[in-house]
């Protein structure tokens, strides 16, 4: 047999530490990266439920405005100046606006000379944001109407499409549409 000399053993021993160096760093190259996939993945994660908050909050804000406008636009009394048309100024859309604004006179004369008062509310709705500035909305509104003359309420089921919209921090109409009720397919209740 032939005996190693102890060169050749110090040569093997610095090719098998060299190996073994070799080895670990392939396995911290490979943790690296790891973590990094890791790290981005939790970025993205992070990001995803940022953009989903941003949207309930959305929904939430915008909701929460539609069901105020809605309360404004089917409550109101012929009794001391109770049928004001304020409600209009929370309309960002200018075409519906100017569509609206040209009645609000007719509407206003028409509540006082039949003395009619109205309560309206909200039964239920539902939002669904399009992106963190746009949200549409469901409502199904019942308005209770009543006039000085007759003691009869008349009660008028209104399902409304309503999209909302952020403009200045404010949510504002940009699209209003009656599905039912008295004056369905017309731009406003």
């Amino acid at each position: 047999m032939r005996e190693v000399s102890t060169q050749q053993r110090q040569r093997r021993v610095v090719v098998a530490l060299a190996a073994a160096v070799v080895a670990c760093l392939g396995v911290i190259a490979w943790l690296v990266v790891q973590e990094r996939d890791a790290d981005d993945d939790l970025r993205r994660e992070r990001a995803r439920s940022e953009a989903l908050s941003a949207r309930a909050d959305a929904e939430k804000a915008a909701l929460e405005a539609a069901k105020q406008v809605l309360l404004d636009v089917t409550t109101y009394s012929w009794r001391d100046g109770e049928h004001e048309f304020a409600w209009l100024q929370k309309i960002a859309n200018t075409e519906l606006r100017d569509k609206l604004a040209p009645n609000v006179g007719e509407l206003q004369e028409a509540i006082v000379d039949g003395r009619v008062t109205a309560k309206g509310q909200v039964v239920d709705a539902v939002a669904r944001a399009v992106d963190d500035g746009q949200v549409e909305v469901l409502a199904f509104v019942d308005q209770a109407i009543a006039d000085e003359e007759s003691s009869d309420v008349k009660i008028e089921e209104q399902r409304v499409s309503m999209t909302m919209r952020l403009e200045d921090g404010a949510w504002l109409v940009d699209r209003l549409e009656l599905l039912s009720g008295a004056n369905s397919g017309e731009g406003a209740p």
